[in-house]
C-alpha cells in the first residue's frame, strides 16, 4: 500500500477510535448524573423557583445531578414522602424544624429566604375588612396544621393583641383548596404567597390584606431538607444540590430577564405580576444557605412558644456542614 494511504488509514483509525472514546465519555458522563427526588411544598410558592430555574437551566445538570420533581400540597404531606423514604429532599417552610424534630427523619440543610416577605393575607376583594386588627376572630386558610401557614396565623394573632388563637386556621391542603374555601366564603382569609395574591388580584378573586414582614421582618421562612439517609450514604449528592441551589440564586439576580418566564409559568402569573414579584422579592433569597443567628433565633423562639417545638435546641436538627464554601 503506498504511504500516503496507510497514513490516510491511520489517521481515520485514530479519529475513529477518538470519536468512539468520545461517545462513551458522553455515555459515560450520562450514566453519572445522579437522581435526585426533589418534593416542592407549596408548588406556585416563589421562594421555590431556583429549583425550576435550576432544571430548565441546566444549572443541576452541570453539577451532575438529574432532579425528579414532585409537587406537593403542604408541609405535611411534603414531611410525610420524606420521612417514607419517597422523597430525598423538600424545600418547605421555616417552621416544618417543628415537624422535623418531632418526626426525627430529616435535617435541615440550607436557608431558602431570610425573610417573610413572600408571605401575605389574602381576603376576598369583596370584602369590607380594612383593618389589620379586624382579623380578630376571623377564620384563615392555612395549608398544614404546624407549618409555615399555620405559624403565621398564631404569630399575627399574637402580635395583633389576641393570644395566640385569637384568629382560627382552618387547614385546607394545596392553594386551590383554599382560593376555592374563600370564594365561597368558608373562610374570610387566606395564607398566600405574594404572586398568589397578584394572581387572585389580576383575576378581581381577591387581595392581598396584609403583608407579615411588617410584624415579622427576620425569620428564616423557608428551608432545604435532606431524609437522614441522604447525607448518610450520599453525602457529596447533597454538596451538588446545595451548590446548584445557590448558583440558581445567583444567575436569578444577575438574569432578570431570563428568570421571569420560569418565574411567571411556575407560579402561573402574567409575565407583568413576574416582574412586579421579582423587584419585590429577589433580595430575600438566601445566597449561601447560612443559618444566621437572628433569623434562626426567631424561628425557633416563636416554634417553642407556641408549643410546637419541645426545645429552642435544634443543633440536632440544622447543618451547615454540606453548603457550598464561602
Amino acid at each position: 500500500m503506498p504511504a500516503m494511504s496507510q497514513r490516510r488509514v491511520f489517521i481515520s483509525t485514530v479519529l475513529a477510535a477518538a470519536a468512539c472514546i468520545g461517545l462513551l465519555g458522553s455515555t459515560a458522563a450520562v450514566r453519572a448524573a445522579e437522581k435526585l427526588r426533589v418534593g416542592v411544598s407549596i408548588p406556585a410558592a416563589i421562594a421555590f423557583v431556583p429549583l425550576q430555574v435550576g432544571i430548565d437551566t441546566g444549572i443541576f445538570a452541570k453539577h451532575g445531578l438529574e432532579i425528579e420533581r414532585a409537587d406537593l400540597g403542604g408541609a405535611a404531606r411534603a414531611h410525610q414522602a420524606l420521612a417514607a423514604g419517597s422523597l430525598d429532599l423538600v424545600v418547605a417552610g421555616g417552621p416544618d424544624l417543628s415537624l422535623v424534630a418531632k418526626g426525627k427523619h430529616a435535617l435541615a440543610v440550607g436557608v431558602i429566604t431570610t425573610g417573610p416577605r413572600q408571605t401575605t393575607v389574602i381576603v376576598r376583594h369583596d370584602n369590607p375588612m380594612k383593618e389589620h386588627g379586624e382579623l380578630k376572630g376571623k377564620r384563615v386558610g392555612i395549608s398544614t396544621a404546624g407549618g409555615l401557614s399555620d405559624w403565621v396565623v398564631r404569630q399575627l394573632s399574637r402580635k395583633l393583641g389576641f393570644g395566640s388563637q385569637g384568629i382560627i386556621s382552618v387547614a385546607l391542603g394545596q392553594d386551590s383548596a383554599q382560593v376555592a374555601a374563600l370564594r365561597t366564603a368558608q373562610i374570610d382569609a387566606t395564607v398566600m404567597d405574594f404572586a398568589s395574591g397578584l394572581r387572585l388580584e389580576e383575576l378581581s378573586a381577591g387581595r392581598i390584606f396584609l403583608k407579615v414582614r411588617d410584624y415579622v421582618p427576620v425569620m428564616i421562612t423557608q428551608a432545604i431538607y435532606a431524609h437522614n439517609d441522604l447525607p448518610a450514604k450520599r453525602p457529596q449528592a447533597v454538596r451538588s444540590f446545595l451548590a446548584g441551589w445557590y448558583e440558581s440564586v445567583a444567575f436569578m439576580r444577575a438574569n432578570k430577564a431570563a428568570t421571569l418566564p420560569i418565574a411567571a409559568r411556575r407560579m402561573d402569573v402574567s409575565p407583568e405580576a413576574a416582574s412586579r414579584i421579582y423587584d419585590e422579592l429577589i433580595d430575600n433569597y438566601s445566597t449561601d444557605g447560612r443559618f444566621e443567628p437572628e433569623g434562626l433565633k426567631v424561628l425557633v423562639d416563636s416554634l417553642v412558644e407556641m408549643g410546637t417545638l419541645a426545645s429552642p435546641d435544634v443543633r440536632a436538627f440544622t447543618t451547615e456542614a454540606y453548603l457550598p464554601a464561602r
